[in-house]
């Protein structure tokens, strides 16, 4: 066969070689076997979790011991899911992962440390589950923190719009402009606009717009009430 014949050849039968080139990069395996090999660290990573996880008994997988000390009262293990059969040295070393660094030698030290230990005292004699008290305990810190903080940087007609809103339940961009005249008169001097006076009060989640109509969030509420709980005054302006 001349080098005619064979190139001729060859192009009469190059669609065939694609179609089935094609074929094969779109078939299934082929792509389940690249996706495996782009992903196969995370597979060895979960593999090896596995292992480290699941126990083979008797050529059955098991992940715990029938004669497994009770652990119940271990507050500790039972939170981060140590199985009690794993060896001290393993132990120390998956608690130790958990542990929380050493405070700083600050002037907050022996002040933070003192609240730990009662609080540590606290949960120790308390007849409810401990995450809940936590969980309850954290909220409450929270919330506090966040109020004074906004507290802080109010402006004390931002606070009667929003006890005007709690009253009203809703109110329109009109009655929120008019509003804002009125309370901008008692401090003439100041050059703040509308637009980021209500912005304000909306970046931190007191209230809503939504549909032309001003409307107190459950943040707001509980911040008003807050306010009155410890008998703050409005600030100026």
């Amino acid at each position: 066969m001349d080098t005619c014949n064979i190139l001729e050849y060859i192009g009469m039968g190059g669609d065939y070689v694609i179609k089935n080139i094609v074929k094969l990069l779109t078939s299934w395996p082929f792509i389940v076997l690249v996706v495996f090999f782009a992903l196969r660290k995370y597979f060895v990573a979960i593999l090896k979790k596995i292992k480290e996880d699941l126990r083979v008994k008797d050529n059955k997988f098991s992940l715990g011991d029938s004669n497994q000390p009770d652990i119940q009262n271990s507050t500790q293990d039972k939170l981060f899911d140590i199985p009690a059969t794993t060896s001290d040295k393993k132990l120390k070393k998956r608690k130790a992962e958990y542990d929380l660094p050493e405070l700083p030698d600050t002037g907050l030290k022996a002040y933070t440390l003192e609240i730990e230990n009662k609080l540590k005292k606290d949960l120790a004699e308390s007849p409810y589950k401990k995450i809940d008290i936590m969980v309850r305990d954290s909220t409450n810190y929270r919330i506090a923190t966040e109020f004074e903080r906004i507290y802080r940087i109010i402006f004390g007609s931002q606070i009667r719009l929003l006890r005007h809103l709690e009253a009203a339940k809703t109110l329109t961009k009109n009655e929120v402009a008019k509003f804002f005249k009125q309370e901008k008169r008692k401090m003439p001097d100041s050059n703040i606009e509308l637009e980021p006076w209500t912005k304000f009060v909306q970046s931190q989640g007191l209230m809503e717009y939504k549909d032309g109509e001003y409307t107190i969030t459950n943040k707001g509420l509980a911040f008003i009430a807050y306010l009155a709980l410890f008998n703050y005054e409005d600030r100026l302006w």
